[in-house]
C-alpha cells in the first residue's frame, strides 16, 4: 500500500476532522456549565454521530465515477452541515435548536448569526477538498465491512437517543445528539402546525367549561388606585425577554444596570414574584392580551397558523376575545406599535387591535431622512420616539389603549451603550434599553398625555437563559420561565409593593380591564386579576413542558414541592384542554 493511500485509510476524512475539532473547543466551554458525567454523555453521542458522518463519507466516496458519487456526497454533506449548526446553537444559546426556533423563524431572522456562516464554510470547504483530492487516489473500500460497522454503530446510537427529550434550546439534555435532535426538533414543530381536527360536541363542550361573562370579580383595590384618572389612556410596553431579576427594584445582582428604570418602579405600583405565562414572543402577546394558552402559532411561511390557516373547508375554532375588543365596548380606540413588518404584525391584526402600526408606518411618518432606507428594524430609541408622537397626535376626547413591542433586548442581540467592562453583551443590551426606555418616560411625562395616562411596563417573556444570562446570573432557572417586571405608573400615584406569589402573565388581561373598570364582555380568559385567586396562573408552559410557579421560586415536574403535586396535574390538564380552542371543527 503507498503512503497516501495509507493516509486515506486511516486518517478522517476533513470534513469529519473539521467537526471534531469543533466539538472538542464546545466542550471545552460546556464544562464549567455540566456535571462530567453529563458532558461525557453528549461527548459519546457526539463521538457516534462523527464515527456515523466519516463512515457515510466514505460509504459515498466509493464509486469510482463521480455522478455516482454525487448523491450520496450531498446527503452526508447535509447531515454534517445540520450537525455543525447544532454546535453553534449550543455555543451561543446553551442548548441545541428546540422547535420554538422554529416557529419564532421571523424573529430569528432579523438576528444576524455571523458565527454559523464561518463554521459551515470551514466544514463544507474542508468537506468539498477532502472528495476532490481523493477522487484518484482514495483507496476502494470494502464496501461489506463498511456498511457492517455502520450499522453497529448506528444501532448502539439509536440505543441511546431513541427516547431522547424534545430539545428546549436552554441546556443539552441527557440523551440529546445534534442530528438526531434536529430531526425529532422538524417533527415536532411539524406537529405543533398540522391542522389537527376537533369535534364540535368536543368544541362546544371545551368552549362551555371556560366560558365567562365577566373579565373579573373583585374591584381593583382603591388603595392601590390613589390619583387614577377617569376614563385614562393606557400605554403597555412588552419588553422583549426582560426578567425582572436585572432590575435592583427586584433585587437584581447588578448595580446600576437599569436606574432609569428602577427609578420609575420607585413611583411605581409594583408587582414581585410575577412570572411570564409562555415564551416565546408570538405566545407571549396573544396569550396575555386573551389570557389564554395556545397551541399553534399566530402566521408563518407554512400558512399553518391561526390566522392564516386555510378554512375553507373548516369552520375556525372559538376565537378569543382581547383587552382591546372589551375595551371597544367602552369607547376606546387601540393601536399596537412595533419595530418590525412581518408575521408578527400579521397575528396582532388577529387580536382586535384597530391599528397596527409597525416599521414601515412610522419610519415614514416620523423618521424618514432622504439620506437613507427604511432599516430592518425600528430601533428602541426610535420606536418609543415615533410611538410618542402618534400618540399625542390622538383625539383628546376619546381614550386610547396602545401596546408597543420593541426588539433590540432580544437574545443574542449586545447593546450600545456598554454595562461595566461590557464584556456581557445581555448586560449590554438591558442597560441601552434602559437608557431608551429613560428618555421615553422623561418624554411622556412632560407630555400631555402625562395628565391622563397609565404606564404599564411588563415583558412578553422572560429573559432566554442562554449562557450570558447564566454568566450573569447563576441563579437563573434552566428553563424559559421566571420573573418579569409589571409596573404601573400614573400621575399621582402612590407607590406600592405586591407580591403576587407566584401568579403569571395570564393575569394581565383582567387587571388592566379591573383597573379600568371593564368588568363586562364575554371572555375565554384563564387568569384574573392580580388580587384574586384562581386556578391556573400558576402553571407556565412552554411548548411540552409545564412549570409550576409560587412565592419561592418555580419547578419543572420533577422538583414539584409535595404539597403542589395534585394543583400541578390538575392545572395542566386543564391547559391542555383549552388548547384545543386552537383546533379546528371538520365539516366533511
Amino acid at each position: 500500500m503507498n503512503e497516501q493511500s495509507f493516509f486515506f485509510r486511516h486518517v478522517p476524512t476533513w470534513g469529519t476532522a473539521v467537526a471534531a475539532c469543533i466539538t472538542a473547543a464546545l466542550l471545552v466551554r460546556m464544562q464549567p456549565f455540566y456535571a462530567t458525567a453529563d458532558l461525557a454523555r453528549f461527548a459519546f453521542t457526539c463521538a457516534l454521530e462523527l464515527a456515523l458522518l466519516d463512515l457515510l463519507t466514505r460509504l459515498a466516496l466509493m464509486p469510482s465515477r463521480w455522478l455516482l458519487r454525487l448523491p450520496g456526497l450531498v446527503a452526508t454533506a447535509a447531515i454534517g452541515c445540520i450537525y455543525t449548526a447544532q454546535l453553534y446553537s449550543v455555543w451561543i444559546s446553551g442548548g441545541l435548536v428546540p422547535p420554538i426556533a422554529l416557529a419564532n423563524q421571523e424573529v430569528t431572522g432579523l438576528i444576524s448569526f455571523n458565527g454559523i456562516y464561518a463554521l459551515l464554510g470551514g466544514f463544507l470547504s474542508a468537506f468539498c477538498l477532502h472528495a476532490f483530492f481523493s477522487r484518484n487516489t482514495a483507496p476502494r473500500w470494502n464496501i461489506p465491512q463498511t456498511a457492517t460497522a455502520v450499522s453497529a454503530i448506528a444501532l448502539v446510537y439509536v440505543g441511546i437517543v431513541f427516547h431522547q427529550p424534545v430539545a428546549r434550546g436552554i441546556v443539552v439534555d441527557s440523551g440529546e445528539a445534534p442530528v438526531s435532535s434536529f430531526v425529532r426538533t422538524v417533527a415536532t414543530y411539524a406537529g405543533m402546525n398540522a391542522p389537527a381536527q376537533i369535534s364540535a360536541a368536543q368544541l362546544n363542550k371545551v368552549r362551555a367549561e371556560f366560558l365567562r361573562e365577566t373579565t373579573y370579580v373583585d374591584e381593583f383595590p382603591a388603595r392601590y388606585a390613589q390619583g387614577l384618572p377617569a376614563r385614562p389612556n393606557v400605554i403597555v410596553i412588552f419588553t422583549e425577554g426582560m426578567s425582572a431579576r436585572w432590575m435592583e427594584t427586584y433585587g437584581g445582582a447588578h448595580a446600576g444596570l437599569m436606574p432609569n428604570l428602577d427609578r420609575v418602579a420607585r413611583d411605581s405600583l409594583v408587582f414581585t414574584n410575577y412570572y411570564n405565562h409562555t415564551a416565546a414572543t408570538f405566545r407571549g402577546l396573544r396569550g396575555q392580551l386573551t389570557s389564554g394558552h395556545q397551541e399553534i402559532d399566530g402566521y408563518n411561511d407554512e400558512g399553518t397558523g391561526i390566522g392564516d390557516r386555510d378554512v375553507s373547508h373548516e369552520v375556525s375554532a372559538v376565537s378569543r376575545i382581547s383587552v382591546p375588543d372589551i375595551l371597544r365596548q367602552q369607547g376606546y380606540s387601540s393601536m399596537f406599535f412595533l419595530s418590525q413588518q412581518e408575521f408578527l404584525n400579521k397575528m396582532i391584526k388577529t387580536l382586535g387591535f384597530d391599528r397596527t402600526l409597525g416599521r414601515d408606518y412610522l419610519y415614514d411618518h416620523y423618521l424618514s431622512k432622504p439620506e437613507r432606507k427604511r432599516p430592518t428594524m425600528l430601533s428602541d430609541a426610535d420606536l418609543f420616539s415615533a410611538m410618542l408622537s402618534e400618540l399625542e397626535r390622538q383625539p383628546a376626547s376619546k381614550p386610547f389603549f396602545a401596546a408597543a413591542y420593541n426588539f433590540q433586548t432580544h437574545a443574542f442581540q449586545d447593546g450600545e451603550n456598554k454595562y461595566s467592562n461590557g464584556d456581557n453583551p445581555m448586560l449590554n443590551r438591558f442597560h441601552t434599553y434602559d437608557r431608551d426606555i429613560g428618555s421615553f418616560v422623561e418624554r411622556f411625562k412632560a407630555s400631555p398625555l402625562h395628565d391622563n395616562t397609565v404606564l404599564v411596563i411588563t415583558a412578553d417573556h422572560s429573559t432566554y437563559p442562554d449562557p450570558h444570562a447564566v454568566r450573569a446570573d447563576p441563579r437563573i432557572a434552566t428553563y424559559f420561565v421566571d420573573t418579569i417586571p409589571m409596573l404601573m405608573y400614573w400621575k399621582g400615584i402612590q407607590h406600592n409593593v405586591v407580591d403576587v406569589a407566584g401568579k403569571n402573565s395570564l393575569d394581565l388581561a383582567p387587571t388592566v380591564l379591573s383597573l379600568l373598570g371593564a368588568r363586562y364582555g364575554r371572555n375565554l380568559f384563564l387568569g384574573c386579576s392580580l388580587f384574586e385567586t384562581c386556578k391556573l396562573d400558576r402553571i407556565s408552559n412552554v411548548g411540552s413542558q409545564y412549570i409550576l410557579t409560587n412565592s419561592t421560586g418555580s419547578y419543572s415536574r420533577f422538583l414539584l414541592p409535595e404539597h403542589e403535586k395534585e394543583y400541578f396535574q390538575e392545572g395542566k390538564q386543564l391547559i391542555d384542554r383549552y388548547k384545543s380552542i386552537d383546533l379546528v371543527i371538520g365539516t366533511q
